[in-house]
């Protein structure tokens, strides 16, 4: 998000700098100053975009994600003796399968190497009530409902700089009709693509699905906690269901995202 929002800056410095260049004089010192560091400024803009944002480093991210989450359901799944870790050979069968999950990630070993090496006790999960309260709560509490919000917030000042933009090329535009200067019919075009750029970042950042997407999440686990606590079964079975299930909502919230972001990268990686 950091770099994205690097771009749409340096995108927008770019053509302000290079509209006042023009108007200043290239002539000029000032121009001249001002053309050099519209040029740079858009120059930026690919560079950043193949180096931070290409393909590639997407991709390597989300399939990173996906391993760290993996191994996180398979770890509280085996905490809670849940199946399919409630045998006598519970830890051969966690040493299996997360051996398979990170072994699909063999190729992202280089992106790891600067990374610190941490070794975190395991969560204090050893059945039902406190997977609810290490796991599931927190997960609606801290990461879900805070999301949720901060994207809408993102999304709102996204919007209102919009409507902004938007209004301010009308006014431009009814002042260069009035006037007949040439400079106010710059601004008018320097808004536009402004405003076309704030749109596509809009867009590229995806807040308003990732609120749909958090709030929905949130909402099954609450229904999940709420069916378990009103039921009069909690039995092994039961407890096997609700933490399949929450699992299950975590997995299809992380999937939904990622698959949408890389869909994103392959769209714009296409286009001209």
């Amino acid at each position: 998000m950091r770099w994205r929002t690097t771009v749409l800056a340096l995108a927008i410095a770019g053509a302000v700098l290079a509209t006042l260049a023009t108007q200043v004089g290239v002539d000029s010192g000032v121009g001249r100053g001002l053309s050099v560091a519209a040029a740079v400024a858009l120059a930026l803009v690919p560079v950043i975009r193949t180096a931070r944002l290409g393909r590639d480093r997407i991709e390597a991210w989300t399939r990173a994600r996906s391993v760290s989450e993996g191994l996180k359901r398979e770890v509280y799944s085996y905490l809670t003796r849940t199946p399919p870790y409630d045998g006598d050979d519970r830890d051969a069968e966690l040493g299996k399968r997360t051996s398979a999950i990170a072994g699909d990630a063999d190729d992202l070993a280089g992106h790891t190497i600067d990374c610190p090496v941490e070794d975190p006790p395991l969560p204090g999960v050893d059945g039902v009530a406190s997977y609810l309260r290490e796991r599931v709560q927190p997960q609606i509490d801290r990461f879900y409902v805070p999301g949720a919000a901060r994207h809408q917030r993102q999304l709102t000042r996204l919007r209102t700089g919009e409507f902004g933009l938007a209004l301010l090329g009308a006014l431009l535009g009814a002042a260069a009709a009035a006037t007949g200067l040439d400079a106010v019919g710059a601004w008018i075009a320097v808004v536009t693509t402004v405003g076309a750029a704030v749109t596509a970042h809009t867009a590229a950042a995806r807040h308003e699905q990732l609120v749909l997407v958090y709030m929905s999440a949130a909402r099954q686990l609450r229904v999940r906690v709420t069916r378990w606590r009103d039921a009069s079964d909690h039995g092994p079975g039961a407890a096997a269901r609700l933490v399949r299930d929450c699992e299950d909502v975590i997995a299809r919230e992380n999937g939904s995202w990622m698959a949408a972001w890389t869909r994103d990268e392959d769209g714009r990686n296409a286009a001209p």
